[in-house]
C-alpha cells in the first residue's frame, strides 16, 4: 500500500500532534508541507471534511484533524505499527476525550493566539521563514512576495493584537495551573500511571512554550520579545517541566 501522506504547516502544534502519533506507532508516512492559503483548496481536492491542517491522505480516504488521525493510527492492524504492548487509549475513554478536547480547544487555541499576537505585531519577518520551510522554491518566493498582504489578513482573521495576546496569556496561566493541579498528587501522567493520547496532546500543544530539545521544529523558531520574556518566567513551572519530560521519554 502507498504510504499515507500527512499535510502540514511546519509551525503548527496541531500538526506536531499528528506527526508524533504517526511516529509513535511506527507508521511510515510522507510529510508534505503546504503553502499558506493553498491548504483549503488541497483539502477540497482530496475530499477532506475540513480545510485546516493537519489532514492525512490514506488508502481508505482523507482523515482530517489531529485527534481523528490518532483514532486512525490506533485502528491500524498491528502489522503496520511498531511492536508495542500499549496503545494511546485511556482507561476512562470519556474522561480522556474530555481532557483532550479542552487541551485542543483552549490550550491549543491560546498558545497559537499568544504567539502570533506578539510575533505578527512586533516581528512579522520572524514568522515567514517557518511558513516557507519545506516548500519548493517557487512557493517560497510566492510566500515572500505575498507576506505583506498575508500578515494583516492573519491579524484580522485570527483576532490577533496586543490586547488579545494579553488575554491569551492570562488564559494560559489558568490552564497551566489546571494541569499542575492534575499532576499535584505525584502522578507521572495526566490520567494516572499510564502514558496516553492526553499526554501526547498536552505536550504537543504546549511544546512551543516549553522548548523541548526533541521537538523537530521549535528550536528554529525565533520568539518575539514578550513571548520570550513569558517563556523565561514560566520555564520552571511544573506543567512545562512535564512537557519536556514527555518529549524526553516518548518522542
Amino acid at each position: 500500500m502507498q504510504k499515507p501522506v500527512l499535510y502540514i504547516f511546519n509551525i503548527s502544534h496541531y500538526c506536531e500532534k499528528a506527526r508524533w502519533a504517526l511516529d509513535y506507532f511506527g507508521i511510515a508516512h510522507e510529510v508534505r508541507h503546504v503553502m499558506l492559503g493553498q491548504h483549503r483548496s488541497i483539502a477540497r481536492r482530496l475530499g477532506a471534511a475540513r480545510g485546516s491542517v493537519p489532514f492525512l491522505q490514506t488508502g481508505e480516504g482523507v482523515i482530517a484533524g489531529s485527534s481523528a488521525i490518532i483514532d486512525w493510527c490506533e485502528a491500524q492492524p498491528a502489522s503496520r505499527q511498531r511492536a508495542r504492548p500499549e496503545t494511546l487509549a485511556t482507561d476512562d475513554p470519556a474522561m480522556g476525550r474530555a481532557l483532550e478536547q479542552r487541551l485542543d480547544d483552549v490550550i491549543g487555541v491560546h498558545v497559537r493566539r499568544f504567539y502570533y499576537s506578539d510575533a505578527l505585531t512586533n516581528a512579522p519577518a520572524s514568522v515567514r521563514p517557518i511558513f516557507s520551510n519545506g516548500l519548493p522554491l517557487w512557493q517560497r518566493m510566492a510566500v515572500t512576495i505575498a507576506w505583506p498582504r498575508i500578515v494583516p489578513m492573519m491579524l484580522k482573521g485570527m483576532d490577533l493584537g496586543p490586547a488579545q495576546g494579553l488575554q491569551s496569556q492570562a488564559i494560559l496561566e489558568g490552564e497551566l495551573a489546571w494541569l499542575e493541579g492534575l499532576l499535584a498528587d505525584g502522578r507521572p501522567y495526566l490520567t494516572g500511571n499510564r502514558w496516553s493520547r492526553v499526554d501526547l496532546t498536552a505536550a504537543s500543544l504546549l511544546a512551543p512554550l516549553a522548548g523541548p530539545k526533541e521537538h523537530p521544529v521549535v528550536s528554529a523558531v525565533v520568539f518575539p520579545p514578550n513571548v520570550s520574556k513569558v517563556m523565561q518566567a514560566w520555564a520552571q513551572r511544573p506543567a512545562l517541566r512535564y512537557v519536556r519530560d514527555m518529549y524526553t521519554r516518548h518522542r
